[in-house]
């Protein structure tokens, strides 16, 4: 087994697609999904991203339950739209926190590093056409709870050579290799080498120190007005809001597939399929009928 991804150009984004997490003991073990492109840069900026999470791993699949009359319990699974990470409120809560590091290069892509149950991923994300959208697709992979805002602690400017942090992490990422071919597991531990001391040691490798105390003070739109200034925050806005709509709808389309499949079969009541429809209505802001073969 590799420890690396091969050098190909594709960016592998996760934007809207479902990650692995630090709660999920059966996902596929976690990569380093490295460029050529990005060979022989410089790390500049540095910060943390912290996320909610939850101990049950909870993506975007969610299962609504029927019952027919002299029938058992049976479920739907139905799939929840993403949401979009601008419209996400920032406020505190007491769930777990799930820490990433965001990396910036010389050559303006950003990286992403997390560490979790299934090893430890890196994903790079390269310019695209539209500006900061590379710097928010590095943001969006951060694993947590959907719906959950993301907050940052800003770490400095490293002007480290990102080679020489990926041989660092090879060295990491073939220790969980051997590890999971003789245990079947990697070393992670929810107390004591979790995401929070993964990234506390490279922060260590990048700065020579790790701060006493990380102080989360920005929120996205806080993050891109501080850092990223230059950056037109509307038409970035517009564009991810236009490419997640999209998405969503094909999600949409796949709920109505599901449920047209279960009314044909007959196994739901009038009165319950229409509280279905009415329930995806109500999430998609879509309406059922405009999406009927």
């Amino acid at each position: 087994m590799g420890s690396e991804s091969s050098n190909s150009e594709s960016n592998s984004s996760k934007s809207y697609s479902e990650s692995s997490n630090s709660g999920n003991e059966k996902g596929n073990f976690e990569i380093m999904n490295c460029l050529k492109s990005n060979e022989n840069t410089i790390i500049n900026r540095v910060w943390i991203a912290k996320k909610s999470i939850s101990l049950n791993d909870r993506h975007i699949n969610f299962k609504i339950f029927y019952k027919k009359k002299y029938l058992k319990k049976k479920e739907i699974n139905l799939i929840k739209p993403i949401e979009n990470v601008f419209n996400l409120k920032n406020e505190f809560n007491s769930h777990f926190k799930h820490w990433a590091i965001i990396l910036e290069l010389s050559n303006d892509s950003y990286v992403n590093i997390q560490f979790g149950r299934n090893g430890f991923s890196l994903e790079e994300f390269n310019k695209t056409d539209i500006e900061g959208e590379n710097v928010l697709n590095s943001i969006i992979c951060t694993w947590g709870e959907d719906g959950s805002p993301f907050s940052f602690c800003y770490l400095g400017n490293a002007n480290y050579k990102y080679d020489d942090l990926k041989k660092s992490l090879k060295a990491k990422k073939n220790k969980e290799v051997k590890s999971l071919e003789e245990n079947g597991k990697t070393y992670y531990n929810a107390c004591f080498n979790n995401c929070q001391h993964f990234v506390c040691a490279i922060e260590k490798i990048l700065f020579g120190d790790i701060k006493s105390w990380h102080s989360f003070d920005y929120y996205l739109v806080e993050f891109y007005n501080t850092f990223f200034p230059n950056i037109n925050l509307n038409k970035l806005k517009a564009e991810y809001g236009s490419k997640l709509y999209n998405y969503n709808e094909k999600l949409f389309k796949l709920n109505v597939k599901e449920i047209q499949k279960i009314e044909f079969n007959k196994n739901l009541s009038s009165k319950r399929f229409k509280k279905l429809k009415k329930e995806i209505e109500r999430l998609y802001c879509l309406k059922f009928n405009d999406y009927l073969n």
